[in-house]
């Protein structure tokens, strides 16, 4: 159970009790809670997924009609599920 210690008073609380306090909290509170627990940040995230996917378009280049294609079997596929 951790063990938290504010103002000289030591609490044990449970994983429960964490995430019923952080509720409480306002949102502009429990966004600040968020990005301090957060590991990376998302934009990190983000950043090394779009360097990930350039990289793989850069070793796999397909053309704009490849491109064209996919899109229209998958709406051909979507359309063939709606009508069912």
């Amino acid at each position: 159970m951790p063990q938290v210690i504010t103002q000289r008073i030591e609490l044990e609380l449970t994983l429960d009790q964490i995430l019923a306090i952080v509720r409480q909290l306002k949102p502009r509170e429990r966004e600040i809670v968020r990005r301090a627990i957060e590991s990376p940040p998302w934009s990190q995230r983000l950043d090394a997924l779009l360097a990930r996917v350039w990289s793989r378009v850069e070793c796999y280049p397909i053309t704009e009609e490849e491109v064209d294609a996919e899109v229209e079997a998958a709406r051909t596929a979507l359309y063939a599920q709606g009508s069912r």
